[in-house]
């Protein structure tokens, strides 16, 4: 049988399997243990997804770590009957390639390949995004056929991301998949995202930077493709992320814009440039538009310090002016997507006296100081904690104030609780905004 070969740019870096999302927690489609048996729908166990809320359980069967551990589990059915938990097969979608380039796929505990009758760029794309450098291994032994066809669009991290069609029997007319990752791999490294940093480039062996001469930011749309991140692309130049120790192997890039690798573009021959590290290339690669928030340093991602995002950094929020209706305007932008992010160091205070009449789609179409203006210190940062209705909190405390009480939440009510040692609490309508030191970076 013959095989098909494509050819894709070398996309890097991979994430892991089981690697730990925005959220907190692992939020992919593995559903399958250790032992190849298959996870039980989250909603079986109500009980569950109530002690745990804001962990990504629901109507689903995929694996999590709602309790905060490194690798994800479920429940799963014993042949008794009974009901039993494991952890998941983190391998589970795990990709390789042959000695000859045929795709293996790691698939309910063993190794296996994909019919290429179907297989296109944008699968192969996929694979070479995941596997981000990894060698070939002998493939000495036979294996059985896995995916009749991968189905991809080409912008998803992982095979088993794409609309995958499992293979119903053992014959291909093409034969197996192929690829072959052209392309060196690239990184980003020093930034304070992982959507941002110094460019890294990877030849012979060793990883090097790019130096800034032409520069811009037709060649930074082509780094954020090669590394599949969506987003504005923008080009930073003088060591902006920090300057680089190894070598630097590329000078004079001058990308178009429509390539799908560096490799492709106009550049100097490796090695040859006549910079110094002052001079190494950055991209980033933002998704995030200017005005977005989130919610930092609460218990869970609907509750938080209010964070706003501008030219490339995140700020927080000053209470004068704020009200409820501030409140209501933060948790209706965020929501169903807000997310909570860990305590950090904020240098910024970005808005104040802001002014919401609580109609507002974003915190930027209310009424506010100019960027930067205020007359606060962090100890007036304000936060909020956004609610469903359907939402049952049994631990009513914030921060470091002490709240026994189980409440109950209607639709937006929210619990604030005053910071201090007399741990004062109150229930409150309607998205009301947490004051003070609750979410504070101590």
């Amino acid at each position: 049988m013959g095989t098909v070969m494509l050819t894709a740019p070398f996309l890097c870096p991979a994430s892991s399997v089981c690697g730990v999302g925005p959220l907190g927690y692992y939020n992919g489609s593995l559903a399958v243990t250790e032992a190849g048996a298959e996870c039980l729908n989250w909603a079986e166990f109500p009980d569950y997804v109530q002690q745990y809320p804001d962990r990504g359980l629901g109507d689903h069967n995929h694996c999590r770590n709602p309790d905060g551990g490194t690798t994800p589990w479920c429940f799963y059915r014993l042949a008794s009957g009974a009901i039993g938990w494991a952890n998941c097969d983190c391998n589970q979608g795990a990709v390789r390639l042959a000695e000859d380039n045929s795709v293996e796929l790691y698939f309910s505990g063993l190794w296996g390949t994909i019919c290429a009758d179907h297989w296109t760029d944008w699968d192969a794309s996929v694979v070479c995004r995941q596997l981000a450098g990894k060698k070939s291994h002998p493939g000495l032994w036979p294996v059985p056929l896995h995916l009749q066809s991968a189905n991809c669009h080409g912008d998803e991290k992982a095979l088993l991301q794409c609309g995958y069609r499992e293979a119903v029997s053992g014959v291909c007319n093409q034969g197996s998949a192929m690829v072959t990752c052209v392309g060196a791999p690239l990184r980003l490294v020093g930034g304070k995202e992982s959507f941002e940093g110094r460019v890294e480039v990877y030849h012979d062996g060793k990883w090097g930077t790019i130096c800034d001469d032409q520069w811009d930011d037709r060649d930074a749309e082509v780094v954020c493709r090669q590394l599949g991140l969506s987003g504005n692309p923008k080009a930073l130049s003088w060591a902006h992320y920090g300057q680089g120790s190894g070598p630097i192997l590329l000078d004079e890039v001058e990308c178009s814009g429509n390539e799908l690798s560096l490799d492709q573009c106009k550049k100097s021959d490796w090695g040859q440039q006549n910079c110094d590290h002052i001079e190494d290339a950055g991209v980033s690669c933002d998704p995030f538009t200017e005005g977005t928030v989130r919610l930092a340093g609460g218990r869970s991602p609907s509750e938080g310090r209010v964070e706003v995002y501008y030219n490339g950094d995140w700020g927080t929020v000053c209470d004068d002016g704020w009200t409820d209706l501030g409140a209501q305007v933060v948790c209706r932008q965020l929501g169903e997507f807000s997310f909570g992010s860990e305590l950090g160091s904020l240098c910024f205070i970005l808005l104040d006296d802001v002014a919401c009449a609580g109609t507002e789609l974003s915190l930027l179409d209310c009424p506010h100081s100019n960027w930067g203006q205020h007359d606060c210190s962090h100890t007036e940062d304000v936060g909020v904690r956004c609610s469903p209705e359907s939402n049952t909190v049994m631990d009513g405390s914030l921060g470091n104030s002490p709240c026994p009480l189980p409440w109950t939440v209607g639709k937006c009510h929210l619990l604030i609780c005053s910071s201090g040692s007399s741990g004062r609490c109150g229930i409150f309508p309607c998205a009301v905004p947490v004051r003070g030191l609750l979410f504070e970076n101590s």
